[in-house]
Parts: C-alpha cells; structure tokens; sequence
C-alpha cells in the first residue's frame, strides 16, 4: 500500500515538472529585423515643355552581413539656357551608372576617386557634344553612394544634398555659382555683403558637367556614418528654389505623410506652391532604416 502511494506521488511529481517546463506553443510571430536602405524617387516637368533632369537609384536593399550592400542614387539638372540640356543631364547618368554596375561588387572599391573619374568622364563626353548657334550642353549633378551604413556624396553645379536626422535636416553640398566668389570679396573686404546680395550675376553657375576640364566639385573623403532613421535626400533647385528649407523639413518629417509617399509629396508641394513657372523638379530619397523579416513562429 505504502509502495503504491509512493508510486503515484512520484508520478505525479514528475507531471507537475513537465508541465512546469514544458514550453508552450505560442501564437505570436517572432519578428525578426534587418537593416535595410530604401530608396524612393519622384520627378515631375513643371511648366516646361520638356523634361531636363535625369535621376537614377538603385532599388532598395537589404544589407547582408557577409559582403559590402551598395546603393548609388543620381540627380542631374540639364542646363536649360543651353542646347539639349536632357541629353547632357542623360548622358551623365548613364556614363555614373554604367562605371558603377562594374564596379558594384568590388570589395576594394575606393569610391571618392570613383567619383573623380566618372564626373570627369561625363564632363568631358558632354563638352563633347557638337554646338548649336554656338551654344553647348551642360548638366549639374549630385551622386550619393550608400556603401552599408557609410555614406559618400559628390556635387558638381548647384543641385543640392540635404541629410536629415531626427528633427534637423542640413545641406552638405555647396551650391556651386558665382555667389561663392562674392564671398571671397566679401571676406577680403573688396565688397560689402549688400553689394554680393544685390549681384544679379549671384546665382550664375560657375561648375557643371559640360563646361570641359572641370576642376570644381565636392567630394567627401571620409565618409559619413549615418544611423538607423537618417534620410538623405538629393534634388534639382526646382524643389529648393520653390520650397524653403523649412517647409521640405516639414514635409519629410510630417506624421501624416507615409514613407513611401514622401517624394511624391515635395515634388507635389512644389508643382502646387509655384504652378506659373515651376521648372522641372526631382527628389531622390535614402533612408536607412530597420525593417521587419519574414515573421517566424517557435
């Protein structure tokens, strides 16, 4: 009797310890998150006749741990006072793109001289082009290229490269025209800064793709690093001449404008602010972000 007793008490222990471990099945996803740069673009024509910029970007990628994950977004603004401004701002973004899709997968890749090399080569094939009345091509050009989390820029023109994190959103190109000259009288005391302001020729470029043996352009050397949340955003001055600084922070940062909508709702916001002489207007975005993986059950 005593040894039946035991039996059942040792059985019933044992019961009560795997029902104590025993994990049970759970009906909620495992979410697993990854790092990932999503891309978006939007262009539009404006009030003009025909479309002068050109924009490309690499479609948006997952990084993988094991090798580099490069992501090379472009904005060229084709010069529209000279002849065939859309072929020169075309041209540049097939010479920057072809030079990539090579390179791409070269781990020692060095991508400021990169840079170097394709803004020359697109300078020089579109100085190339044969003149009409005398007048040649020309296009601006501003070039991301997100190698994981680091980030490399170059500008040639006064298209401009704008990075935004958190609240704060700041310009890291230079607008490349005469305004920058003015400064350097200014700052060597040969003219007051109301003179610069009042200059006509201030917003003359003085750099592009097309003037032929180009010396001046941006190019970062260390590269930047962004963290998760941060948006770069590349544009032509059809969004900068027309918006504020503040009211395309406003825009990209707004709760009610879904991320994927972003783009579209500058270039929207531009057309609609300036529907007399808006010029053609381009917004390429990056955003560094984490993303929700296939969900797992365990």
């Amino acid at each position: 009797m005593f040894g039946r007793k035991k039996k059942r008490e040792q059985e019933n222990s044992a019961a009560s310890v795997n029902a104590a471990t025993k994990r049970p099945a759970s009906s909620e996803p495992v979410i697993r998150k990854a790092p990932q740069l999503t891309t978006l673009t939007r262009s539009a024509v404006g009030n003009r006749d025909y479309q002068q910029d050109a924009v490309y970007v690499t479609p948006s990628k997952i990084l993988a741990s094991n090798k580099k994950t490069r992501v090379l977004a472009l904005v060229c603004d084709g010069m529209g006072g000279m002849a065939d401004g859309g072929k020169a701002s075309r041209t540049a973004i097939q010479i920057i793109v072809q030079g990539f899709r090579k390179a791409e997968k070269d781990p020692s890749l060095n991508i400021p001289l990169f840079f170097q090399h394709g803004i020359r080569a697109a300078d020089h094939a579109i100085a190339g082009f044969p003149k009409e009345d005398g007048k040649g091509s020309g296009t601006t050009m501003v070039a991301c290229i997100a190698e994981d989390n680091k980030l490399y820029w170059a500008s040639v023109g006064d298209s401009r490269i704008y990075i935004i994190r958190g609240n704060q959103m700041r310009q890291v190109t230079r607008d490349h025209n005469y305004w920058l000259k003015l400064q350097e009288k200014v700052a060597a005391g040969e003219i007051t800064e109301e003179e610069a302001r009042a200059d006509r020729k201030k917003e003359a470029l003085i750099s592009f793709l097309g003037i032929g043996n180009v010396s001046l352009m941006d190019i970062n050397t260390e590269p930047f690093e962004m963290q998760f949340g941060d948006m770069v955003m590349l544009c032509s001055d059809g969004i900068t001449k027309t918006l504020s600084d503040e009211r395309i922070r406003k825009i990209i940062l707004a709760d009610a404008v879904r991320p994927e909508q972003k783009a579209e709702a500058l270039v929207e916001a531009a057309t609609h602010e300036n529907s007399h002489s808006q010029d053609n207007t381009s917004v390429v975005l990056i955003h560094y972000e984490e993303v929700d993986m296939k969900k797992t059950h365990y």
